[in-house]
Order: structure tokens, then sequence, then C-alpha cells
């Protein structure tokens, strides 16, 4: 799940795309895939607000992310984090 202002302000379920060029956010539904800010860096890491568990699952962690366009959480389940963490050392 991202949440990303330049994306609307609401939870978008789909995947990150990682690979040799910038990171890509592809939505699941119908929407065009997102290429995530070049300076985008991991800021903290943390579980869900109540409010949040609404809409993403409770037992995923969110990455906080800063970036020049503001800033962006990605929701990932744990055995996913170390991935998506390497992924942003390394973009």
């Amino acid at each position: 799940m991202l949440k990303w202002p330049t994306q609307g302000s609401r939870w978008r379920a789909g995947h990150l795309l990682i690979g040799d060029g910038p990171l890509v956010w592809k939505p699941s539904f119908g929407k065009r895939e997102a290429v995530l800010p070049a300076d985008l860096c991991q800021a903290g890491v943390r579980s869900p607000s109540l409010r949040e568990t609404v809409a993403v699952n409770p037992g995923s962690r969110i990455v906080e992310c800063d970036s020049s366009v503001g800033e962006v959480l990605i929701a990932v389940m744990p055995l996913e984090l170390d991935h998506v963490i390497k992924a942003l050392e390394s973009a």
C-alpha cells in the first residue's frame, strides 16, 4: 500500500517494482504506474496507527520516506520490509 500526496490522500493498493532504474509503484487497479521521487529516502519505520488499520493490514509496517515532493508512506508486510529498505538505500 502506498500513500503519496501527489497520488491523492488515500492508501493505494499495488506493488513496488524494484529494478535497475528508479522505484516504480504499480497500482493494483487500472491506473498508470508512477515513478517514485529519485531522492526518496527512508526516515523511519513504524506500526500502523489505529486509524490506518482501517486501510492497511494491522500486521504491516509503515516505511516513512522523505522526498522533495513531500512525505511518502509505504505499508509492507514484515517479510518484505528488508527488501523495501534495501531498495530505498540503493535508489
